[in-house]
């Protein structure tokens, strides 16, 4: 099988980046019938603790990875999103030599603690961060994609939930804006799964919910069953717009 992406420059073909194709992802800019296989190709990267990164040999970089994270959950590929996270974070913060709470800057792919040790730092591993914000994207892909909570406007004045499961069974989380408390969480149940948010009154959101391409679900609050303004056949999703802020408990049957 052909894996076709995106290469570094028109002059050198034989590196295909992970940066660059990460964000093709993230950022929509790959037409769909060429994301899988942008997907496929950043998987070869992938070792026992992180993804190697082709522009920048011998080094592992979580900022780098935080972006393929997100480029996979961009197109629906959660198992590889997750796979990812455990890997690398997983495997730093596991690291008895780690800080067991915030993350590195780059690590060299034989699990050494260095970063960049042939540019830059010289092989000098005393400049190389354990406390390096930029490595923390799981964070941020967990929250707006996992969980599904993502604000579309200034403050969350207009937001959208928008799950992916891949092999989770629940998830709890949220955040504050000027506007309050976001808060969402979901469950599976057998034959479908429970999902509730309390989101500040005065917002307006979407739900995309996760369901089956093989036919309609059924979406129930508070033993009403709701309008579904869109059922996505070849994806099984639907959407329910124009969704009130408030505290509400929604179930959806498969």
């Amino acid at each position: 099988m052909v894996r076709r992406a995106f290469k570094d420059s028109n002059v050198d073909s034989s590196t295909h980046p992970e940066d660059g194709n990460s964000l093709a992802l993230y950022y929509g800019m790959a037409s769909t019938i060429h994301q899988n296989s942008i997907s496929d190709k950043l998987l070869t990267n992938w070792g026992p603790i992180g993804a190697k990164c082709p522009e920048l040999k011998f080094n592992i970089v979580p900022f780098i990875e935080s972006m393929e994270v997100k480029g996979h959950l961009a197109i629906g590929q959660t198992h590889r999103a997750l796979d990812l996270i455990r890997r690398s974070w997983g495997w730093y913060l596991n690291n008895p030599y780690g800080t067991e709470s915030t993350f590195i800057e780059g690590y060299l792919e034989d699990g050494s603690f260095g970063y960049r040790a042939f540019s830059g730092y010289e092989k000098d591993y005393s400049y190389t961060s354990h406390a390096h914000g930029w490595s923390t994207g799981p964070t941020h892909a967990l929250t707006n994609y996992v969980l599904g909570l993502q604000l579309v406007s200034p403050s969350g004045a207009e937001w959208i939930l928008a799950p992916q499961f891949g092999d989770l069974t629940f998830v709890e989380g949220g955040f504050t804006t000027p506007l309050g408390k976001f808060s969402a969480k979901w469950s599976l149940i057998p034959g479908g799964y429970n999902i509730s948010y309390d989101i500040p009154i005065g917002t307006n959101g979407t739900l995309v919910l996760p369901a089956s391409t093989a036919g309609r679900p059924t979406v129930t609050s508070g033993g009403k069953e709701l309008d579904l303004d869109e059922y996505d056949d070849s994806t099984g999703h639907v959407t329910v717009a124009g969704i009130p802020g408030g505290k509400t408990a929604i179930i959806v049957w498969y």
